[in-house]
């Protein structure tokens, strides 16, 4: 039964070729009229519709592969985008920290310059290790014995003073800041001429105290405080005069005349860059 059946199929897909065949040759060889034509243009009639629905079923499928195409391309596109994209911001970031690096180091020089400092060996460094919080007042930098640090160098950044050398090794130094406990720095008020010491604010690690000064009326808010160039007791770090510590934020008022003066740092402590370490400041 199974062969009967192969053999119908055979036969009739054999006569349909040969009918094909006929078609073709008379539509190449025929006249525009007789009965051959009218058969030939049946036939047609009969298969175009069958042409006509395989098409657009078939379109669908094209329309598919066409979408999933262009998907592709699309993501090989954003692959390509992000990849450039990373390169950017790989190449401006660089170039942001080479502008930052050149603003700082032009900052030093025109300290340097204004303040006459190449006699106390200034020292270029960065810092590799930043205070994790305001709590925490030292850092290291990555100039030691090596270039010249001892302990007790005074240390300034391009916003002004910062601290003091207090351990050293021979490729890098520790650098205590003014906002430790420890600290005190001589300091003058650039406006008044008041001479004070310069130290933390006990509970406000990111604030100083002007202390010790003998009229404490004459200071106000927003003068400048500065190093005075001298040394506050017998075993402090002699600093340069004349170096930004800070700016006067607060003043006792005329009901607290023994409130504290509070003095903002000029530069910030957390979060420094590039500093210079001043290796040869001459006695008084």
């Amino acid at each position: 039964m199974h062969d009967k059946t192969v053999r119908r199929r055979r036969a009739v897909l054999a006569l349909r070729v040969v009918l094909s065949l006929i078609l073709i040759s008379a539509s190449f060889g025929g006249s525009g009229g007789g009965p051959l034509h009218t058969v030939q243009s049946g036939f047609l009639d009969v298969l175009s519709p069958v042409e006509t629905g395989a098409s657009k079923a078939l379109t669908p499928v094209h329309d598919l592969f066409n979408w999933v195409g262009d998907v592709f391309h699309a993501a090989s596109q954003r692959d390509k985008l992000q990849k450039e994209l990373a390169a950017a911001e790989k190449e401006i970031v660089a170039l942001q920290a080479q502008k930052s690096a050149s603003t700082d180091a032009a900052k030093l020089q025109h300290i340097d310059t204004t303040l006459q400092l190449a006699p106390d060996a200034p020292v270029d460094a960065s810092v590799i290790s930043q205070p994790e919080s305001l709590w925490v007042s030292h850092v290291t930098i990555s100039a030691g014995s090596g270039d010249g640090v001892r302990v007790n160098d005074p240390v300034i950044d391009p916003d002004g003073l910062i601290g003091t050398i207090t351990d050293v090794a021979a490729g890098s130094a520790i650098v205590t800041l003014i906002n430790d406990p420890s600290s005190g720095v001589g300091s003058r008020d650039s406006a008044s001429r008041e001479v004070g010491l310069i130290e933390p604010q006990a509970g406000s690690p990111g604030e100083l105290q002007l202390v010790e000064v003998s009229q404490p009326s004459e200071v106000k808010l927003g003068d400048l405080v500065v190093t005075a160039g001298e040394r506050a007791t017998l075993n402090a770090t002699l600093f340069p005069a004349g170096i930004l510590i800070g700016r006067v934020t607060s003043v006792p008022s005329a009901t607290d005349p023994l409130g504290t003066i509070t003095v903002t740092p000029a530069a910030d402590l957390t979060s420094l860059e590039t500093v210079q370490v001043l290796t040869k400041v001459p006695a008084p």
